[in-house]
């Protein structure tokens, strides 16, 4: 006959005891868990009823905002397009400017929102590099401010350049330089002075072409062979064209556009490659300067001879001298 053995529980008080402790324990950590995350919210976190973008972020940490924000920021976000020029319609399609979102600055608004508050995200506009104006020639910069840039175009006049170089350096002013690929490939040393000079480096092509004469893609190999040459040698990427002999038509200044630059002409013209006389010349420039304008000049005899007139002459005016790009860009 099977044995039965009997167990029997003996409880105590001191056992009673011990066993509501450890509970009251437990429930004091799970409340003092949770009011402790609440606190922890109501006076580290965004308060209460806050919103964007419909969205109530009410009670979020700094740390949780930032996911949050990247997950809501998903429909703000735009891309920007490029102007472009329809080839078969003859018609140049405007740029979309993009738009971004300013993580850091979106974040500290909520942060800083009272409660209930609806915030709006802090956006960054994108402008595109190619906009619908590079579709066409800038014969000027806007003329609200009172400075001017000096544009010299190179193709040669080589003996006359140290002198320019050196009169821009003793009156401080910066200006644009505009060299053809083959002079620069066959005058490298030249070239890289002026870069190094400080003076910003345009395109003036490949060859002294005629580009309104050229079939598109011969226009796209003077422009692309010109700024090849250009940065092997200077380093500098140009961004502003000036077609040789300023000669273009709409498909020159298309194929520029389309290639990410400015195409520029001039304002003022010094005439200087007919040699006149270095006052006839400063003349010319002084006698018929505003605001923005764009000065043509190649490195001649008289040019170089009446450049310090010219440029103390705009200084007394009150005009600044800078580069191409300062005045477009502004």
């Amino acid at each position: 006959m099977a044995r039965r053995t009997w167990f029997s529980l003996v409880i105590t008080k001191k056992t009673l005891f011990i066993s509501a402790a450890g509970l009251l324990v437990i429930v004091f950590v799970l409340v003092g868990s949770s009011l402790y995350n609440q606190l922890l919210r109501r006076v580290h976190g965004v308060k209460p009823g806050v919103k964007i973008a419909g969205h109530d972020v009410g009670g979020l940490l700094r740390s949780e905002l930032y996911d949050a924000l990247i997950k809501i920021s998903e429909g703000e976000i735009k891309e920007a397009r490029n102007a472009s020029y329809d080839w078969n319609s003859d018609v140049v399609h405007p740029e979309q400017v993009g738009q971004v979102i300013d993580f850091n600055a979106t974040l500290h608004l909520l942060m800083q929102a009272s409660a209930g508050s609806i915030v709006e995200f802090v956006t960054v506009p994108v402008i595109p590099s190619i906009t619908q104006a590079n579709f066409s020639p800038y014969y000027r910069g806007p003329a609200d401010k009172p400075w001017v840039s000096l544009m010299v175009n190179v193709d040669w006049g080589n003996e006359y350049i140290p002198s320019m170089l050196e009169t821009f350096k003793r009156y401080g002013v910066t200006t644009t330089w505009f060299l053809t690929g083959t002079w620069a490939e066959k005058f490298p040393d030249l070239a890289e002075q002026i870069s190094q000079a400080g003076h910003e480096i345009g395109n003036h092509g490949g060859w002294h072409g005629m580009p309104s004469q050229m079939s598109q893609e011969q226009v796209r190999d003077l422009i692309l062979t010109g700024e090849e040459k250009i940065m092997d040698i200077t380093g500098q990427k140009p961004m502003l064209f000036a077609p040789p002999a300023g000669d273009f038509n709409k498909q020159t200044v298309a194929v520029a556009a389309e290639l990410g630059y400015k195409t520029i002409l001039w304002t003022l013209d010094t005439i200087d490659w007919q040699r006149p006389a270095p006052t006839v010349i400063i003349d010319r420039v002084v006698g018929r300067i505003q605001n923005g304008a764009f000065v043509l000049m190649h490195p001649t005899e008289p040019t170089a001879q009446a450049l310090p007139l010219i440029i103390e002459q705009l200084q007394q005016k009150g005009y600044s001298v800078v580069p191409v790009l300062q005045i477009l860009n502004q």
